[in-house]
């Protein structure tokens, strides 16, 4: 019985092999040839390779948004296993969509850890959890969750502390939101605040929580 052809078959190329391919080839790929790097060959039968592999690209910057000893093919791995138990289809694209922007949002937003923020307020105690840990229960403050460590968005502090108007927002804001949802919203043109973010229009505080309010009121509605 014949063998069913692989979809997508691939070869290595050799160091001398590399080295005789034509320079413009070699540049438009980068152009370095060192020790470490792999060059390979590859033929599609029925596949738009171009396609698949810029899935593969944007999968490894998936893989590698976490701080992790994994190497880049466990994590690519552990990202795939995720989307085969996650399902196919719509409901996966929109999940890979919005581990994008997370890890876009973690890319370009400047954050604080507790011990940042411990160092900033002048703190005398050896606790670096506080005052961090307690400006969230007491609503002044959100945080991202990563792994097992609290990220603080810089925007909502000034001076060493949480602005008051990042309280009044937070109020405001519908309950059930989590930290992500918020963190977005902040960071989201808002049609309220004539297309702004909510995070650049903080020294406008009352318009900004007339915005938040809107949103809690269409949430009821």
């Amino acid at each position: 019985m014949a063998t069913q052809p692989e979809p997508i078959d691939w070869a290595p190329l050799q160091p001398e092999e590399v080295e005789n391919l034509l320079p413009r080839v070699r540049d438009r790929l980068g152009g370095s040839t060192a020790a470490d790097d792999e060059w390979i060959v590859l033929h599609a039968r029925g596949w738009t390779l171009a396609g698949m592999v810029d899935r593969l690209n944007r999968l490894y910057k998936l893989s590698s948004g976490a701080a992790t000893q994994e190497s880049p093919e466990q994590r690519l791995d552990r990202v795939l296993a995720w989307l085969v138990a996650a399902g196919a289809g719509v409901e996966a694209e929109l999940e890979v969509d919005n581990l994008e922007l997370r890890n876009r949002y973690l890319r370009e937003t400047p954050m604080f850890t507790s011990a940042q923020i411990h160092r900033m307020s002048g703190l005398g105690s050896n606790n670096n959890s506080e005052p961090a840990s307690r400006w969230k229960a007491e609503g002044k403050t959100f945080a991202i969750r990563v792994g097992a460590r609290d990220y603080y968005p810089a925007f909502q502090f000034e001076d060493g502390a949480p602005r008051p108007v990042i309280k009044a927002v937070l109020a405001a804001l519908p309950a059930t939101m989590t930290a992500w949802q918020k963190a977005l919203w902040f960071a989201s043109g808002n049609g309220w605040l004539d297309g702004e973010e909510p995070q650049s229009r903080l020294e406008d505080g009352h318009t900004v929580v007339e915005a938040a309010v809107q949103l809690t009121e269409l949430a009821r509605g």
